[in-house]
Order: C-alpha cells, then sequence, then structure tokens
C-alpha cells in the first residue's frame, strides 16, 4: 500500500524517504488482524495463548504480563505514551510502565467502532511537545506513538483527495497520517539527540476492501489483513532490503537488543517469544567482526495467533517458507503457496502431499507454546 514497497500513488513521501534510510522487512506480519488481539501480544512479546489476557473484544491484560515499557522503565530508561485511543491509556495494562501518558489527542468521547474524527494532527503536536521535555536530554528514552487514522471510519481530508470511494478514503487517510508522522520526525531531526534516536514503524493489522468478500479488518488472518510495514532506522546501520519473512513477536527482544537491555526473567511466565531482529543486519555493521558482508538472513517460522473473543472465533496460521496453513480450533482451513499465489485464491489443503508436512509442523510449534489458563467468555 505505500510508496517504498511499489504503489505509485503519491500516499505515503515522509515514511518512503524514512524507509530509503532504513533497514526495511518486505515480509512483515502482525500478530492478528484486531487491534485489541494484536497489540498486547506486540508490546509484551508473547503470543495471544500465553497470554493471561482474558475473553474481551479489547483484552485487559494481568499485572503477571510484563509490557515493553515496564521493562525498560526498570533498566532506568525514560518513557513516554503518546496516545488518541482510549485503548492505550484507559487500565487496559498498556498504562503501565510509563513515566508520562500524554492522551491529549484523544476524543473527549470514546468510540469503540466506526470512529469518523481524526486526530493525527493533535497526536503529533502532542509527540513534538514531548520531544522538549528536559528529561529526554538527560537519560535515554523509550516514546510510543500510536496513529488510528486510517481506520473505519475513512475519514476525508481536503488536503489528500484520492476520491470518494472507500479505498481512495482510506488512501486519503494513510496520507494524512504520512503528513503528520513527517512533521514529528522532521521536529526529532532538530533535536540535539535526533541523530542518535532509533525509529522503529510498524503496524498492529491491516485492512480488506472487497478481497475474499471481506471489508475492513479482523476475523481471518488473510495476507491483506497481516501483512504490515516493518521500518528500523538504527543510528549507523546503512540501509537495506529483508525479504525473509519477520513478526511483530520480534519487537520486544529487538528493542531490549537497542537498548543493551538484557532480559532476566523473573518467574516460569516472565519469557519472550520471539528474536531479536538485529542480527538479521548486523552483517551491515563495521564493528561485526564476525559478519558475512551481505549475507541473506535465514527463514524462520511466521506465527500468527488471533485468539477468540465475543466476536471472533480462533484463528492461528504458520508460514513455513512459502507455504501457509491457517487453522480454526484444530480445523484447517485453507493451505496456499504464496510465492505462487500471494492472493491465497488456490487452496491446496485437499493435497495431503503438501497438507500433512506442515500439518505436522504447526502442531511441534503449538506444542513448544508456553500456554496461559484458557480463557472464559
Amino acid at each position: 500500500d505505500l510508496g517504498y514497497m511499489g504503489n505509485p500513488r503519491p500516499l505515503s513521501p515522509n515514511l518512503d524517504r524514512l524507509a530509503a534510510q532504513s533497514v526495511v522487512f518486505e515480509r512483515a506480519y502482525s500478530l492478528a488482524s484486531y487491534t485489541g488481539k494484536s497489540m498486547g501480544p506486540l508490546l509484551i512479546g508473547k503470543y495471544a495463548s500465553e497470554l493471561d489476557g482474558g475473553f474481551l473484544h479489547f483484552n485487559r491484560y494481568t499485572k503477571s504480563e510484563v509490557f515493553l515499557q515496564e521493562r525498560l522503565q526498570a533498566a532506568g530508561v525514560r518513557t513516554v505514551s503518546v496516545q488518541g485511543y482510549w485503548y492505550f491509556f484507559q487500565n487496559s495494562g498498556f498504562e503501565r510502565g510509563f513515566h508520562v501518558i500524554d492522551s491529549s489527542a484523544a476524543p473527549k468521547v470514546a468510540a469503540i467502532e466506526g470512529d469518523q474524527s481524526s486526530n493525527s494532527d493533535e497526536q503529533s503536536d502532542a509527540a513534538i511537545r514531548q520531544l522538549g521535555a528536559p528529561e529526554l536530554l538527560q537519560n535515554r528514552f523509550f516514546m510510543w506513538l500510536h496513529y488510528v487514522d486510517p481506520h473505519a471510519e475513512y475519514a476525508r481530508h481536503a488536503e489528500h483527495d484520492f476520491g470518494n470511494k472507500p479505498r481512495e478514503r482510506y488512501d486519503g487517510e494513510v496520507a494524512f497520517v504520512d503528513h503528520h508522522v513527517g512533521r514529528f520526525l522532521e521536529a526529532l531531526s532538530k533535536t540535539p539527540f535526533g541523530a542518535r534516536t532509533a525509529l522503529i514503524v510498524t503496524s498492529d493489522h491491516g485492512e480488506a476492501f472487497g478481497e475474499h468478500g471481506m471489508i475492513r479488518h479482523g476475523f481471518e488472518l488473510w495476507e491483506e489483513l497481516v501483512r504490515v510495514p516493518l521500518i528500523l532506522k538504527v543510528p549507523g546501520v546503512p540501509p537495506r532490503r529483508v525479504t525473509a519473512r519477520r513478526s511483530g513477536i520480534d519487537l520486544v527482544p529487538t528493542v531490549l537488543d537497542l537498548f543493551k537491555v538484557e532480559h532476566d526473567p523473573k518467574g516460569p511466565r516472565d519469557f519472550l517469544s520471539g528474536e531479536s531482529l538485529l542480527p538479521d543486519f548486523v552483517s551491515q555493521l563495521p564493528a561485526a567482526s564476525e559478519a558475512i558482508e551481505g549475507a541473506s538472513p535465514a527463514q524462520r517460522p511466521v506465527f500468527m495467533d488471533m485468539a477468540r473473543g465475543p466476536h471472533n472465533a480462533e484463528r492461528q496460521a504458520l508460514i513455513d517458507e512459502d507455504l501457509k496453513l491457517t487453522v480454526s480450533d484444530g480445523r484447517v482451513l485453507g493451505l496456499y503457496d504464496l510465492a505462487s499465489d500471494p492472493e491465497e485464491k488456490r487452496d491446496l489443503a485437499k493435497d495431503p502431499a503438501q497438507l500433512e508436512p506442515i500439518r505436522r509442523k504447526y502442531s511441534a510449534f503449538k506444542s513448544r507454546l508456553r500456554r496461559a489458563p484458557t480463557p472464559q467468555p
């Protein structure tokens, strides 16, 4: 959907410029296709089946689950949350571990779905104000911004008008967000710490516009719902493209690596399920004494785990090499070869010779999950 991945429509000039200076993961995946099922795993670093998060549409996480910002705060990092969406600062767990929570951009009346307002301008205003806090000159810091405007309903923006069809309004929302993300990036570049600040851009889900008979998002794990941007700009690291598939489960260990904060488990439930992404581009670092210049990062399985809730059934998917298996409560829903069939139109699940090997891999992967108690309605 974005220019740096080939879209000729001028939606994302600021993210495109950032991508040109960054490590771009071309095949990155979210952990689910709902915000309430994706963001907890993303910022805690466990799959949904491993989390004590309950059965709600917007899951709320008990204190037995440790968020990324809590680990950083304990290590002496200044932590700042700038939010325009109620879920991330109203007693869901996402508010834990932040020295500052700026929710000034949030609408006064919280909308669960169908929000037709826009607040990316106010969101960037708030983030830019936070960049001026004197504490950021005295400490290493972690700042989390979550822009929500490219989300149904799609508001029109006169300065980014591509038409009135749903996809065209969505594109206008993306362009609106990109413009205000650009304002934040410009302000960051002018701070004393801008040149030594790492940046990560990703998303919690995609959006459908009629593919597979779906609109909006949620319910399923089709590629259009779970393929997301993943851009890492790390000081001193040259830009490159990584084609190996990677997952949002790797975000927490990656950020801990960037801060050189070791994960010190405090008990049997305190674990991380992903792997740091830094080794994927360590071959480009001048100080990497054992690096193999130009080495291509190895493939590894990608697992999506969308827990059931009051409005959705369970969905899990395993991508191994190019084969993607989707399962619900043990029942196979489909098998697709993403290399020859990226739009997932030809189901291979009726061919036992193709199904059984990846089904065994799925069962083996699932058996390694350190499952939390089964959530109840």
